[in-house]
């Protein structure tokens, strides 16, 4: 029995980091993905973002305009990827 719990915290003590460094791992790739292939709300936040950028006078007109385009880009790639 005491062999059992020792056995147990051991594989613990080695299992434990693996599972928290793969628990993390995930954590990235959720993250990137997310970043890689927003959804339509993320868009939509971002473009909210965008202009409360501009308003607050930390990015100028043209750049607002050339990330505004690329989101509504994005946004059309998915309408296209819905309809088919």
């Amino acid at each position: 029995m005491v062999f059992d719990v020792l056995g147990k915290v051991l594989a613990a003590s080695v299992t434990g980091p693996v599972n928290m460094g793969m628990k993390l791992l995930e954590t990235i790739r959720d993250e990137a993905d997310k970043e890689l292939h927003p959804d339509e709300s993320q868009i939509k936040e971002k473009l909210i973002a965008l202009q409360t950028l501009l308003e607050a006078g930390q990015i100028s007109e043209r750049e607002y305009d050339v990330q505004e385009e690329k989101l509504i880009e994005r946004w059309r790639e998915i309408q296209k990827g819905k309809e088919a």
